[in-house]
This record gives structure tokens, C-alpha cells and sequence, in this order.
């Protein structure tokens, strides 16, 4: 029995041994050694191996290296076929990429090469790149009909299956599922299965000596992430030498990253903002002294340099330069600090120079830049200039500048914190244009401030314009809200009359018996006299779940040629796409509307209400100081202001008589006719147009009582505004008219007497 046993194990190591020495042979047989790519493969590999930072080991760049690696894996998992991953890779620019990232990436071409002869050799494996798609989503299963755009979503949703493979069994693991999940789906012939066996060894090798590199590169870039995020929350929450202090962190370790040479360069030119240069002279902000800048010239020269080296990317912080030095005496106070204003200004125009020789395909957002500084100077039509510059390059420069964000969609956790879809905006401003680095809207601001309100529209428009033509929608919000913020009267002379056009979605019917959750009909309602043409729609949709200011943009595919004065346009369908929502989950619902001449909010009723009743209750007004004066500024242009449009609707209220004289006695002809054809007694009234200048909301009763009513019709035709609301008063009753408006809410106490109605009072609540 014991001679048996050992013969058995015997036996055993011996069957062992053999496979293991069978699959070392294998193993090497997909190795780099002596590797000759075949003609399909030449392009890509040669691409990825002919690059000087392979051969020389220089420094490498941790933006593009981390680039790579993530666009070599989306790609891996996006890719249609062999041929369309190849070709992806030939065309990348590794310039700058870690050279072991490159020497671990060249060792997946003999495992993909294989892999491309398994699918010539055999029918049954011609789709065997779906397994390859499937390894690199780290088991995920990938039967034969899963679409590329699901697959696109998946990736782009979870981190990359790579991140979660932190040692060899978790390499094993991955591997396994997809390899074992495509056999099972293919139920293959025994020596396919060899095959696999072979190419899933070989795939796991490669996972197990590329993770720990790709690990390493993308620790190394969360750091830096967190050093940049600190410095964009400390530079828009004010603290500019906050800011100054991270983007110096940064520069000390990666001298040439585009992001810190920005945000290093903007702290500077906010921080400048407290002196502000008009003409040859300093004006020290919310102060009457005025200092000539030649005084000062000759006095700086010994403690500032006239320039700085352009090949150094360490500048001290302003708040340095003096920390452990007297001030000399024969400098005041405010020379000393404009000096330091001077020297700010030079080392942020000599950090954008840096910016601009380094990254000349990337130039848009350090032009705004330079036009901000420009306009610190005092020099206007330079800054206009710049701008000018700006919006040309942005739509050219687009696909470069958003290539960008491809780090920050991995860091999908941004998405689920409004700190972080707040980074993720203002990342994303830079890059493609919105909000502060909007070139138009800049230019936009400065026609505001010049009292140009025509020029100021115009830039207005032409900034959605550009950003249409870019391509990029999924931001309108936050350009919405700067023009609110920031161009209050400028943006709503676009927009005037823009509360007489609502949007309404609803399911679509499929047959006779159910809605679709997922596919909405949207129409616009045209309540003004006014024809829109050219009409193009946003929809912003609110769901559950969501953060209060975040919505999902979707472009409305049909663009209407013109919505006719008093119609109801069907801009057909459109489809809801945002992961586990459906028509029930929407909670509120906006559009943006763009036409030939205007830009404008188009809400649906609901919205319109809640709006008017935050003002009443102050919620509007407390949002935002900076919004509330700008508001205020506005209704003093348009005489507005509470007191003056009470007087104006105390004036201008008109109640139509009803058809039937309410004093009138009814004979039993009348009575009888009645069954028949009952006479419009609907109460009407007329109220002056200048009121839709207000975004108006009309009810008889508190809008958000029971008693409530609301107009049936309610439409703008030449001078007034016409309502009628289905309610039949009684001769003598006291109709509480409501009128909710962005300047007041009013209470207008109507006496009704049919033809000899009249208004008694108009009070401001």
C-alpha cells in the first residue's frame, strides 16, 4: 500500500512538474523576448516604443503618464476591434510618458497578438477581442451582444478594474472570471480550451507586473490631485495666499503642470485686485489716495527685478519677500504694497509666457489670463484684445483642452459630494471656456460697466453660440447662473419676456394602454405675441437623489424653425438616460431656449409658482448679495422699483365686464336659453405689459393656499398682459388679486360690480 501511495505521488509531481514546465514554455512563448510584431501590429508598437523618454529615462510628465494609462485602458474597453485599439495606440503621442509605463504596456502585444491569431485560426473565436474587452474590465461578463456604449458607461462610471488589483490573487481572480465567463458563454472544443489556457496565463503575468505600476503612477497623481484641489477651494473661497502656497507645492515638484502655472497665475491676479491701475496711475480700491506710478518706479527698482528668469518655475509668495525685512523708511505704506502689487502682476505674466511656450496648443484659458492682468494695468483694449484672441482659439483648441478632463472622469467620486462637482466646475470652466474664463462674458462685463448694454447682449449671445459650436452642453447651467450673478441687466434684455414661454414633458404613448418612463414628449408654449424662430432647447432635469443645484442637460434633437405668437410647438421626443431614473424620479424640470436673438430661461408651470413664492418669502433674496443688488439695478432701469409699479398696476388694472350684466334680471327666455348657451362670465382682466418684465405670477387668493386660483389664460397681446381665470364672481365681492414679481409681491383688493368694477387698494406685502 505505502509503495502504491508513492507511486501515485510520484505520478503526480511528476504531472505537475510537467504542466509547470509546460506553462513556463507558454509563457515565454508570449513574452517581449525576441518579440517581432506582425504587419497588423507594427504601427502601434513601434508608436509606443520609439520614444526618447524610453531609451533616455528623462523626467517624465505625470499628466500625460497618467493619461496614457487611463486612455490605453478606456481604449482596451471601448474598442470595437483589434484594429480599431491598434490604430488607437499608433496614433497616441507618448512623449513625456514614464518609460516603465511604456516597457509594461509593450508587453501586452505578444498576449494581443496571439489572441488575434487564435481568431484567425478558428471560427469559433472570431469575436475573441470581446474577451479582451472583458479581461480589462476586470472579469466583468461581456456576452456577445453587449454594446460598446454600455460598455463605455460601465468604464466610465467605476474606477478601472486595474485600481482593484492590489496583488497576484486579485490578478488571478480578475482574470479568471472573464476567461472562464467567455468559455462558458462559447462552449468550446477542448483544444480552444488549451489555447485559452495558454493566453489566460500569459494575460494574468501581464496584470500581475503592470498593476504595481499603475498603482504607483496613480497614487502619485491622487496626491497631486488633492494638492490641486486645495488650491482651487482656497482660490475661489477668497484665500488667494492659500491658493499661492499649494500652486507653489506643485511647481517645486512639477514645474511644467498647465494647472498649478494657471491657478498660480490667477491667485496673483486676484490677489492684485485690491490696487487697480487706471491710466499712469494706481487707485487704491474703496479709498480717495492716489499715488502717481512714477514715484514709485525708481524706488522699487532695487528691491523687485525688473524680470523674471522665464526658465524657472519657483517664484517666491508676495507675502515672503518682507516677512523677515524692515520696510525701508523712505517708502510709505502704500508704495510698499503697490510694489508688491507690481511684482505679483510680473510674476504672473512671466508664469502665463511659461504656460504659453510650453503648451502652445492649450493657450485659451492663459489668454483670459493675460486680459485679466491686462485690464489690473489699466490697459483695456489690451485685455480686449486678449479676449478677442481667447474666444477664436477656444472653439479650435476644444478637443485638445477637454482631452484634459479624461483624469478628472476617472475621479468619478467628484460626482457624488457638491464639493467635488464644484471642483469638477471649475476645472472644467478653465478648460472649455464658461463661467470666469468665458472670454465673452468678460468682454460682456466690460460693456456692462461701460454702460454698453447692446455690446454687452451681444457677447452674451455670442459666448452660447461658440459653446454650441464646441459641442458642449452639459455646463449651460453654470453659464446661465454666471450671466444671473454677474451680467444681471445685460442678460435680461435677452430674456425680458421670457416667463410667457413655458416647457411641459410627458410621457410618450406606446399604443393604447401604457406610457414609456424612459422617452418624453417636450412642447414649448409660446404665451407671447412675439414669433420665435430658429428655436434650439435644453432640457434641465431634476431628479431624485440629486443635490439641490445639480441637473442632468439634455439637447432636445428637433430644432423648431419657428414657434408662431399664442401656439404650442411639439419638438418631439427625447430620451432619458441618466443610470436608474425614469420619468417618476423627476422632480423639476427647467429648459434653456435659444433663438436667433435671445437666450432665455423657459420654465414649466410648477417651477414658475415655486419661484414666485421663494421671493415673497425672501429665500431669492438671500441667495446671493451680489445678485439681489444687480436685481435691484435692473427694475431701477426699467423704473420697477416696488412703489412705482404699485402705482402702475393701481392705475393700469382693467376688469373687462362679463357678457351678462351681473345686475341685470334674468327672464325665464334668458333662463331657458341658458341650457343651451351659457355666457362667458369668466372674470377677465387686462394689466399693464410692463409687468412680464417681472416674470408675473397671478392668482385670486395666497398662491399657496387651498382657495387658490390660477388664470386659464394668461397671454401677452400688444400692451397689456390679459387674464382670465375660471371663476364667475358675485356682484359686490372682494376679489384678493395676488401679483408675485422679482420686485414685490402686491395684493390688489378688487370691488366687483360687473362693467362698474373697480380697484381699492394696491398694498406691497
Amino acid at each position: 500500500m505505502k509503495i502504491c501511495n508513492w507511486l501515485v505521488s510520484l505520478l503526480l509531481v511528476g504531472a505537475l512538474m510537467s504542466c509547470s514546465s509546460e506553462t513556463q514554455v507558454d509563457l515565454l512563448s508570449l513574452s517581449l523576448d525576441n518579440y517581432k510584431p506582425v504587419d497588423e501590429f507594427v504601427d502601434a508598437y513601434e508608436a509606443i516604443s520609439k520614444q526618447e523618454g524610453l531609451q533616455s529615462g528623462r523626467d517624465y510628465d505625470l499628466e500625460k503618464t497618467v493619461r496614457v494609462l487611463n486612455a490605453l485602458e478606456l481604449a482596451q474597453v471601448r474598442s470595437e476591434s483589434f484594429d480599431e485599439f491598434l490604430d488607437y495606440m499608433a496614433r497616441q503621442d507618448y512623449t513625456g510618458v514614464a518609460p516603465d509605463v511604456l516597457e509594461a504596456k509593450r508587453k501586452l502585444f505578444p498576449v494581443l497578438e496571439y489572441t488575434y491569431r487564435l481568431r484567425e485560426q478558428d471560427e469559433q473565436l472570431s469575436d475573441a477581442w470581446m474577451l479582451m474587452r472583458g479581461a480589462a474590465r476586470g472579469g466583468e461578463t461581456l456576452v456577445r451582444n453587449t454594446s460598446a456604449s454600455t460598455l463605455l458607461r460601465a468604464a466610465l462610471g467605476d474606477m478601472f478594474a486595474v485600481l482593484g488589483i492590489v496583488n497576484g490573487e486579485d490578478a488571478e481572480r480578475s482574470t479568471n472570471e472573464a476567461f472562464a465567463q467567455y468559455e462558458k458563454d462559447k462552449k468550446l472544443k477542448s483544444q480552444l480550451r488549451d489555447d485559452l489556457q495558454k493566453l489566460r496565463a500569459s494575460y494574468r503575468q501581464y496584470l500581475e507586473d503592470y498593476t504595481p505600476i499603475y498603482k504607483k503612477y496613480m497614487q502619485e497623481y491622487d496626491a497631486l490631485c488633492i494638492e490641486k484641489d486645495k488650491a482651487y477651494l482656497a482660490l475661489y473661497a477668497g484665500r488667494t495666499e492659500e491658493a499661492l502656497s499649494h500652486t507653489q507645492s506643485i511647481l517645486q515638484k512639477y514645474p511644467d503642470n498647465p494647472e498649478a502655472m494657471l491657478l498660480h497665475a490667477m491667485a496673483l491676479i486676484i490677489q492684485s485686485k485690491g490696487f487697480k491701475v487706471q491710466g499712469s496711475r494706481f487707485k487704491v480700491q474703496d479709498s480717495r489716495l492716489m499715488v502717481n506710478d512714477s514715484a514709485i518706479s525708481h524706488q522699487t527698482s532695487d528691491i523687485f527685478p525688473d524680470s523674471v528668469n522665464p526658465d524657472s518655475s519657483l517664484f517666491p509668495l508676495p507675502s515672503d519677500i518682507f516677512r523677515d525685512s524692515v520696510i525701508p523708511q523712505q517708502l510709505s505704506i502704500v508704495n510698499y504694497q503697490l510694489s508688491i502689487i507690481n511684482y505679483q502682476l510680473s510674476i504672473a505674466s512671466q508664469t502665463l509666457a511659461r504656460y504659453a511656450t510650453r503648451y502652445p496648443s492649450r493657450t485659451a484659458p492663459a489668454l483670459v489670463l493675460e486680459g485679466l492682468l491686462q485690464q489690473q494695468l489699466g490697459n483695456e483694449q489690451a485685455a480686449m484684445s486678449r479676449f478677442h484672441q481667447a474666444s477664436v482659439e477656444y472653439p479650435r483648441q476644444a478637443a485638445q483642452l477637454t482631452d484634459m478632463l479624461d483624469s478628472y472622469n476617472r475621479r468619478n467620486y467628484l460626482t457624488r459630494t457638491p464639493e467635488g462637482q464644484y471642483l469638477r466646475r471649475l476645472y472644467a470652466s478653465t478648460m472649455e471656456g464658461y463661467g470666469l474664463f468665458s472670454p465673452n462674458l468678460l468682454k460682456a462685463k466690460y460693456y456692462a460697466d461701460q454702460g454698453k448694454m447692446d455690446q454687452s447682449r451681444e457677447e452674451i449671445y455670442n459666448h452660447f453660440f461658440r459653446r454650441g459650436n464646441q459641442g458642449i452642453y452639459d455646463e449651460l447651467l453654470s453659464d446661465m447662473q454666471f450671466c444671473e450673478e454677474h451680467l444681471y441687466g445685460a442678460f435680461k434684455g435677452l430674456l425680458l419676456e421670457s416667463s410667457y414661454i413655458d416647457v411641459s414633458i410627458e410621457p410618450e404613448s406606446e399604443w393604447l394602454f401604457w406610457d414609456s418612463d424612459d422617452v418624453m414628449r417636450v412642447r414649448i408654449n409660446n404665451r407671447s405675441d412675439l414669433d420665435l424662430e430658429n428655436v434650439r432647447v435644453f432640457l434641465c432635469i431634476h431628479y431624485t437623489d440629486m443635490y439641490k443645484d445639480e441637473y442632468d442637460v439634455i439637447k432636445v434633437p428637433h430644432t423648431a424653425n419657428i414657434i408662431a405668437k399664442h401656439t404650442t410647438a411639439d419638438l418631439d421626443t427625447v430620451t432619458l438616460r441618466y443610470p436608474g431614473k425614469t420619468y417618476k424620479d423627476i422632480t423639476r424640470i427647467r429648459a434653456i431656449a435659444m433663438t436667433d436673438d435671445r437666450i432665455c430661461w423657459v420654465d414649466d408651470v410648477n417651477y414658475k409658482q415655486s419661484h414666485a413664492l421663494s421671493f415673497l418669502r425672501g429665500g431669492q433674496r438671500d441667495a446671493s448679495a451680489l445678485q439681489a443688488q444687480a436685481r435691484e439695478e435692473y427694475l431701477r432701469t426699467y423704473s420697477l422699483e416696488p412703489q412705482k409699479l404699485r402705482r402702475t398696476i393701481q392705475e393700469g388694472i382693467t376688469i373687462l365686464p362679463p357678457e351678462e350684466d351681473p345686475t341685470a334680471d334674468r327672464s325665464w327666455w334668458d333662463t331657458f336659453l341658458s341650457w343651451f348657451s351659457s355666457p362667458d362670465n369668466d372674470l377677465k382682466l387686462e394689466l399693464p405689459r410692463v409687468l412680464a418684465m417681472t416674470d408675473p405670477v397671478f392668482s385670486l387668493h395666497p398662491l399657496d393656499s387651498d382657495d387658490a386660483i390660477t388664470p386659464e389664460d394668461n397671454y401677452l397681446s400688444g400692451t397689456t398682459i390679459h387674464l382670465r381665470f375660471p371663476y364667475v364672481p358675485a356682484y359686490g365681492d372682494h376679489l384678493p388679486l395676488y401679483i408675485y414679481t422679482e420686485s414685490a409681491t402686491f395684493l390688489a383688493d378688487i370691488l366687483y360690480r360687473g362693467k362698474d368694477s373697480q380697484v381699492l387698494s394696491v398694498t406691497i406685502l
